[in-house]
């Protein structure tokens, strides 16, 4: 999704104004049903040859009548249609929407749902490590030093909730482990930090300060090393298999909550 860097008023602006950059993109096998829901389809498109200035058409009916619902509705909507639509961390800082909204519109899955979904996820992910404000830096005081590969899962929880609810996956590597990572997230501290690290320390920051407690629960990848031929004879080498395993972390994802991606990683897939 291409961002933007329009200031928008509230939680409600954000999520309207990416559904109707999300419905001007769906192809007309997705316009279809979704048309059909809402009323505005007098045939079915499919039938004939459908022209630009149809599919435009439609789109205009689709998004005049998604304007009369209610932003919950709106989003109840896209998830029956498997539409999806993509919050952006960066967007939520730039118009400093309150965490607490962002939760509410409940478009960040919660890890259980997530675990009820997908039982391997659960066995596996096994570790944990709580996150605190530091000195303005986001550290973790009970990650253990562990240099193995893996993949992670970061959630936020309000203070007295049960529920945790995710907001970035992603993958480490071996010479990282879980505690390193961290510590590398620690760059988004600095100019020369990358633009994730830097949403990440603040969002973070933002969601502590805001009643939300935040925590890692993540995998550690056991991996043999293998023997390959080098130039100069054969040697030993762990290989990084990571890339492939996040690829199907955040299928599972998306698949668990009706295509809509964390707010960390709207491109990924």
């Amino acid at each position: 999704m291409q961002t933007t860097d329009i200031i928008l008023s509230s939680m409600d602006d954000l999520v309207r104004e990416s559904i109707q950059k999300k419905i001007k993109k769906l192809t007309m096998d997705k316009l279809t049903p979704l048309a059909k829901k809402l009323n505005v389809l007098d045939k079915d498109p499919t039938a004939k040859r459908v022209t630009k200035t149809k599919k435009i058409d439609l789109i205009l009916s689709i998004l005049s009548k998604m304007n009369d619902l209610t932003i919950d509705d709106q989003i109840i909507l896209m998830r029956e249609n498997k539409t999806g639509l993509e919050i952006e961390v960066k967007n939520i800082l730039l118009n400093n929407i309150p965490v607490d909204d962002l939760v509410n519109t409940k478009i960040c899955l919660p890890l259980l749902d997530l675990f009820k979904d997908h039982p391997v996820i659960e066995s596996l992910f096994t570790n944990t490590c709580d996150l605190e404000n530091v000195k303005n830096n986001i550290k973790s005081s009970n990650c253990k030093l562990c240099i193995m590969q893996g993949l992670y899962i970061l959630t936020i929880r309000k203070e007295k909730s049960d529920i945790d609810h995710i907001v970035k996956l992603g993958s480490f590597a071996e010479s990282q482990g879980m505690f390193k990572r961290i510590c590398s997230f620690g760059g988004g501290n600095h100019e020369t930090g990358s633009a994730t690290n830097k949403w990440f320390q603040r969002f973070i920051k933002k969601a502590l300060a805001e009643g939300y407690t935040s925590k890692f629960t993540y995998y550690n990848k056991v991996q043999e090393k293998i023997k390959i031929d080098s130039l100069d004879g054969e040697i030993e080498m762990t290989p990084y298999v990571m890339r492939p395993l996040e690829t199907q972390l955040f299928q599972k994802y998306n698949g668990s909550n009706s295509n809509i991606p964390p707010i960390f990683g709207s491109n990924c897939l």
